[in-house]
C-alpha cells in the first residue's frame, strides 16, 4: 500500500513542474488597526505553482510593527519539537494549506514564543498538526532579526520548509498567520506601529526548483494618531551635586510601556536641554581624541573604531524587544557639527547606532543635544551616563539652587510635541546647606623697585579650588604704580574686539588656568593697551588662544576697564568674565600678567607699606578679597621742589573790600615725589566770608553723584599730569561729608570737594576747611592725595557772583605793598616737606615784561647788542612768543641772521625758531614756554642808520668823553595764557 502511494505521489510530483513558484494574495493587516494598538495581526498569502515546493520565507514585517518576547513564558527547543511547550508560551496561531497525495488539507498550527540561541534577540517556533495526524506533526524554527542596518524593523525567516512529510510529498498552497496582540497572562505581545503612514509587509520566497526569490507586498495604513498617547518624561542623576564640580552625570528620556491599553508614540526627535550652569569641562580637552563618522561605522556594522580616549560615557536603553540594551557614548566631529555624540548599542545580534548633534551655548555654556530620525522601537528608558573624574565630561553649575532641565520629545504619530522638565538640587552639603565663599590670592612684584623707576611688572591672581567661580575681578595696583597710556599707541574697540591689536600696542602676556576640579587647563596669550571708555581711561586686552588637544575655539578675546580710584587715583583693572566662550565655561583659576613694555610702568613716589588688592564677585553674588604686600625703595633720592602761586585773575577787582575770585596754583615737577598733603593758610589780607562758606552744602548722596545744589558750588579745579593728554577739569563745592577732629584748632568749617575730570577719568578730592586761630585766616587741608605725578595744579575760588556772596574780602588795595603773602607748607609722598609764600599776584596790577637792554659800537658799522627779556616778579606765566621792534635809528641785516643768539632759559634756540627781519626779531618759544629769553646781536647783525652813527661820532669827539646815544626799545610778549603786554624802555646806547 505504502509503495503504491509513494508511485501515485512520485506520478503526480512530476505532472507538476511546469511553472515556477510565485506570491500572490498577500493580506497584513491588523484586527484593530489604530496606531498603538495591541491588536491581532493577521498575515496570509497563497502560493502560486505550489509544485515548485516553497522552500524558504522571509516576511519583512512595517517599521514599528513589533512584538514583545518578553511578555510570556519562551518555550525551549526541546519541548517546542515535542510539541510541549507550555501554554503561556503560545503568542498565535496559523492555518497552512497543503497538498498531499492530490488531496488538499488543512493544517492548523500554533505559534510558539521560543527561546532564541545565543545572539539571536527572539525566535518563533510553529507545531503545524494535520487532521487525524495522516502526515504526523510539523514543527517549524521562525528566526527573529532586527533590520538593525535600515529602519529596525522585524524581519521573520524561515529556511528549508519541508516538501515532504513521513515519506510523503507535500506542496504549500497558501498560508495564514495570526500574532496575538492581547495574551491571556494579561500582558501583550503584538504592537501597532505609532505612526499613521502606509505599513507595507513583504513577503520574499523562493523555491527549491529555483534560486531565484520572488516577492509580494501587503499593506494596511494606522488610524487615530490623534488619539495615540504620548508621556515622555526626563530624569538628571547627578553623582556628587555640588557646585563646580566635575561628576558622573545620567540624563534619562523616559516613557510608559503603555497608556489605556495603548502604546505610546515612539519618539521621532528628542532635544535634550541640560540646565544652565552645567556645562562642559575644559579639563578634558587635553587628552580627548574625536572619532569621526568613518570610524564610527554606518549603521548596522558592529565595529566601532573609535580611538579610546574618545570614549565619554555609556548607554542604556530598556526595550521590550531585548530588554536593557548596554552601549557605550564617543565624543566626535562632523564637517558640518563640531561636537557629536556617537552613540552604539549591542544585545542579542542587534546594534543600534545614534547620532546626536551637541550644541553648547556661547554664552552660556548650556549644552542642548539634538537626537533625529531616532528608531521607530519602543522603549521606557534611554539613559545616557557621562564619566566623571578629573577629565569627565561635565560640570555642575557654579552655585547653590535648583536647576531645571528639559527635553522636547516629538512624536511620530505626528501629535504636538511635549516638554517635559526635571529638577535637582546643587549644595554644598548635598543635604540644602549652602556655605559660599570667595578667597582669591593676589601678589605682584617687579623688576625695579627704585621709585619713580619704570619696572616690569608680574602679576598674580589664584582663585582656590573650593570657591566659586568668579563673574568679575577688580584689581587694584599699589597707590602710585600707574601706566603711562599717554606714551605708546593705543588699540581702537573695534580692533580689540576683534582680536586684531597691532603689535605696536602690545604691553605684555598673559597666562590663564581655567576649569573645575584638580586639572586645569593652561592658556596663553598677549596683552594690549587700548583706547579708553566713557567710563574708563584706557583698556587692557587679553587675546588668549584656545587650542586644546582638538578643541580650537579660535582666539578669546577680552576688554578690561583701566580705571582710576576716585580719591586714591589707584589703578584698577576691571574684568568682566563672561560664562562660557563658544561653549565652554571660563572657570578662571589663575590669572598672571607680566607687563613688560619700556616705558609704560611708573613706581610710586612714596615708599610706605602699599599693596596689590583683588575684590573678586562670584555669579551668585559672593564676595571676597585678597591683598598681596608691595613697596618701592629709594624715596629719599627724590626730589620735592613745588612752587606755590596765588593770584587774583579778575583785572576789573583792585580795591580794597572786594570780593575778588581767588586762585592758588602749585607746579610741581613731574620728576619729582608727588604731592600727598597740601595746607595752605590764606593772606590775612584775604579775609574769609564765613557765611558764603556755609551756604547751600552738598549732602554726601548728592556728592557722590555730583548732583549739588547750585549754591554749593563755589569754584572749578584743573590739573595736567605727563601720563594723560586730556588737562582734567571740575568743580568744587561745599560739602557736608565729615566733622574735622574736635582737638583741632579754628573753627570748623565744611570741605571743599574738588571735582577733577578726563575721558574715562572722575577722581574727588575733599580738602578740609577751618577758620584758623591765626588772625581768622582761611586754612584748607587737603590730605592723602593720590600717588599721581602733576605738572599743574589750580583751585580757583569764585568771586561775588549774583545772589551769591564770594569766599573772600580783601581788606587791602590789591596792589598795596602792606598785602601779605599766603603760606603753604606741602608733604610729598616720600615725607619730604616744602614750604612756600607766595604773594598775590593781582591781574590789575600787572606790569609788562621787564626788559633789560645793553648797545654798543653804534659809531661804528657793526654794533652789537644784549636784549632780555624777563617776567615780571608777580608773574608766574611764561612767554609764548617775544617780538623785539628794532629801535629806530638800527636796522636788522636778515642776511647777517647767523650772528644772533637767541637763548631760552639759558638754552640757545634754534634758527626755526626765530626770525629777523630789517625792523623786528619775532621769537616763538616752543613746549611749555620761557621765564626769560636772552638775544645778543653780534657785529654785523644789525647797522646804525648814517644818521645814528654820525650822532655817536659828534657825542665822542668832544674833550668830555663819549656821552650814550637815546634810544627806544618796545617788546611785546605773548604769555601761555595768552595775555599779551608791551613794554617801552629808554636805552642808552654806548658809542
Amino acid at each position: 500500500m505504502t509503495a503504491a502511494l509513494v508511485v501515485i505521489a512520485v506520478l503526480l510530483g512530476a505532472a507538476g513542474q511546469a511553472q515556477a513558484i510565485g506570491i500572490t494574495g498577500v493580506r497584513a493587516a491588523p484586527d484593530d488597526p489604530r496606531a498603538g494598538a495591541h491588536s491581532n495581526f493577521n498575515l496570509s498569502f497563497n502560493v502560486a505553482n505550489p509544485s515548485d515546493h516553497l522552500k524558504d520565507l522571509t516576511v519583512d514585517l512595517p517599521t514599528g510593527l513589533l512584538g514583545n518576547p518578553m511578555s510570556t513564558t519562551q518555550c525551549t527547543e526541546a519541548q517546542l519539537n515535542a510539541d510541549a511547550c507550555p501554554a503561556d508560551s503560545q503568542v498565535g496561531t496559523t492555518t497552512t494549506n497543503v497538498t498531499a497525495l492530490g488531496l488538499p488539507l488543512s493544517v492548523p498550527g500554533t505559534v510558539y514564543n521560543v527561546q532564541p540561541p545565543a545572539g539571536a534577540p527572539a525566535q518563533l517556533g510553529l507545531v503545524l498538526r494535520p487532521v487525524l495526524g495522516l502526515l504526523g506533526k510539523i514543527y517549524i524554527d521562525v528566526r527573529i532579526r532586527v533590520r538593525d542596518e535600515s529602519d529596525y524593523g522585524l524581519q521573520t525567516i524561515i529556511n528549508n520548509l519541508p516538501r515532504t512529510q513521513a515519506g510523503l510529498p507535500i506542496e504549500i498552497d497558501s498560508l495564514s498567520l495570526t500574532l496575538d496582540g492581547a495574551l491571556t497572562n494579561g500582558r501583550n505581545f503584538m504592537v501597532n506601529p505609532t505612526t499613521c503612514a502606509t505599513a507595507t509587509t513583504k513577503v520574499t520566497a523562493d523555491s527549491y526548483a529555483s534560486s531565484r526569490p520572488v516577492t509580494a507586498t501587503g499593506a494596511f495604513t494606522p488610524t487615530d494618531c490623534g488619539g495615540e498617547p504620548f508621556q515622555p518624561g526626563m530624569q538628571i542623576g547627578i553623582d556628587q551635586p555640588t557646585p563646580d564640580t566635575i561628576t558622573p552625570h545620567s540624563i534619562g528620556l523616559t516613557q510608559p510601556e503603555d497608556v489605556n491599553g495603548r502604546a505610546v508614540s515612539h519618539v521621532k526627535k528628542a532635544v535634550v536641554r541640560l540646565p544652565a550652569g552645567t556645562s562642559f569641562n575644559p579639563s578634558i580637552a587635553p587628552t580627548l581624541q574625536l572619532c569621526s563618522s568613518a570610524q564610527f561605522g554606518g549603521q548596522g556594522d558592529p565595529n566601532v573604531k573609535c580611538p579610546a580616549a574618545s570614549l565619554v560615557g555609556h548607554v542604556a536603553f530598556d526595550n521590550p524587544l531585548l530588554g536593557t540594551v548596554p552601549g557605550d557614548v564617543y565624543f566626535g566631529r562632523e564637517p558640518s557639527n563640531p561636537y557629536m555624540l556617537y552613540i552604539i548599542g549591542q544585545k542579542s545580534g542587534v546594534t543600534v547606532k545614534i547620532k546626536a548633534v551637541v550644541d553648547p551655548d556661547d554664552d552660556t555654556g548650556q549644552i542642548t543635544t539634538t537626537f533625529d530620525n531616532l528608531p521607530q522601537v519602543p522603549f521606557t528608558k534611554f539613559n545616557l551616563s557621562f564619566i566623571g573624574g578629573p577629565r569627565g565630561v561635565l560640570v555642575t553649575p557654579p552655585s547653590c539652587g535648583t536647576y531645571t532641565g528639559s527635553i522636547t520629545a516629538t512624536p511620530y504619530s505626528g501629535g504636538p510635541s511635549q516638554t517635559p522638565t526635571t529638577q535637582f538640587q546643587i549644595s554644598d552639603d548635598q543635604r540644602g546647606g549652602c556655605f559660599p565663599r570667595e578667597s582669591p590670592t593676589v601678589s605682584g612684584d617687579v623688576d625695579n623697585h627704585k621709585a619713580l623707576a619704570s619696572p616690569s611688572m608680574d602679576l598674580d591672581v589664584v582663585r582656590p579650588v573650593d570657591s566659586r567661580r568668579p563673574a568679575k575681578l577688580d584689581v587694584a595696583l599699589p597707590k602710585g604704580l600707574l601706566g603711562k597710556i599717554n606714551a605708546i599707541p593705543q588699540c581702537s574697540g573695534a580692533d580689540g574686539n576683534a582680536g586684531t591689536c597691532a603689535s605696536n600696542t602690545q604691553i605684555g602676556t598673559v597666562t590663564v588656568q581655567a576649569g573645575s576640579g584638580p586639572l586645569p587647563i593652561t592658556l596663553r596669550g598677549n596683552v594690549y593697551l587700548g583706547t579708553g571708555t566713557a567710563n574708563a581711561v584706557a583698556r587692557i586686552w587679553l587675546d588668549i588662544p584656545v587650542r586644546v588637544g582638538p578643541i580650537d575655539l579660535g582666539v578669546f578675546t577680552l576688554g578690561n576697564l583701566l580705571t582710576l580710584g576716585r580719591t586714591d587715583g589707584r589703578v584698577h583693572v576691571n574684568a568682566s568674565i563672561p560664562a562660557a566662550f563658544k561653549g565652554f565655561p571660563l572657570g578662571l583659576r589663575e590669572l598672571k600678567l607680566t607687563i613688560d613694555r619700556r616705558g609704560f610702568l611708573q613706581n610710586p613716589s612714596g615708599c610706605d607699606a602699599r599693596s596689590f588688592d583683588v575684590t573678586a564677585t562670584a555669579y551668585d553674588g559672593t564676595t571676597g578679597s585678597g591683598s598681596g604686600p608691595f613697596q618701592a625703595r629709594a624715596c629719599d633720592e627724590l626730589r620735592f621742589a613745588p612752587k606755590v602761586y596765588t593770584s587774583v585773575e579778575d583785572p576789573k577787582v583792585k580795591a580794597a573790600n572786594s570780593q575778588p575770585p581767588f586762585e592758588t596754583e602749585i607746579v610741581p615737577n613731574a620728576t619729582d615725589s608727588a604731592l600727598q598733603h597740601v595746607q595752605v593758610l590764606v593772606s590775612a589780607a584775604m579775609q574769609p566770608n564765613p557765611a558764603a562758606l556755609s551756604e547751600g552744602l552738598c549732602p554726601p548722596a548728592q556728592l557722590a553723584a555730583e548732583q549739588c545744589p547750585a549754591g554749593s558750588l563755589i569754584g572749578t579745579a584743573t590739573a595736567t599730569t605727563p601720563l594723560l593728554k586730556d588737562t582734567l577739569r571740575g568743580n568744587v563745592y561745599l560739602s557736608d561729608i565729615g566733622t574735622p577732629a574736635p582737638d583741632e584748632e579754628g573753627v570748623e568749617l565744611p570741605y571743599a570737594s574738588v571735582f577733577l575730570k578726563a575721558p574715562g577719568v572722575d577722581l574727588r578730592l575733599d580738602g578740609q576747611l577751618r577758620l584758623s586761630p591765626n588772625a581768622g585766616r582761611l586754612q584748607a587741608d587737603f590730605d592723602g592725595l593720590p600717588d599721581v605725578p602733576l605738572t599743574d595744579f589750580k583751585l580757583s575760588f569764585y568771586g561775588a557772583r549774583t545772589g551769591h556772596a564770594g569766599p573772600f574780602t580783601n581788606v587791602a588795595d590789591l596792589c598795596s605793598a602792606e598785602f601779605a603773602p599766603s603760606d603753604a607748607t606741602l608733604f610729598s609722598q616720600a615725607e619730604q616737606r616744602a614750604v612756600a609764600q607766595p604773594v598775590l599776584d593781582a591781574a590789575a596790577c600787572r606790569r609788562g615784561a621787564l626788559v633789560r637792554a645793553d648797545v654798543s659800537g653804534l659809531g661804528t658799522s657793526k654794533p652789537a647788542a644784549a636784549i632780555t627779556v624777563g617776567r615780571s616778579p608777580t608773574n608766574r606765566d611764561n612767554f609764548r612768543q617775544v617780538t623785539i621792534l628794532v629801535p629806530k635809528g638800527l636796522s636788522g641785516r636778515p642776511a647777517k641772521a647767523g650772528a644772533i643768539s637767541v637763548l631760552s632759559n639759558g638754552r640757545r634756540l634754534a634758527k626755526k625758531h626765530w626770525k629777523l627781519t630789517k625792523g623786528k626779531l619775532t621769537i616763538r618759544i616752543p613746549s611749555k614756554g620761557a621765564g626769560k629769553v636772552l638775544v645778543v646781536f653780534k657785529k654785523g647783525a644789525i647797522v646804525p642808520t648814517d644818521a645814528t652813527r654820525r650822532k655817536a661820532r659828534q657825542v665822542t669827539s668832544g674833550l668830555s668823553g663819549a656821552r650814550p646815544v637815546k634810544l627806544r626799545l618796545s617788546v611785546y610778549a605773548t604769555e601761555l595764557k595768552g595775555r599779551k603786554t608791551r613794554t617801552t624802555v629808554d636805552v642808552d646806547g654806548r658809542p
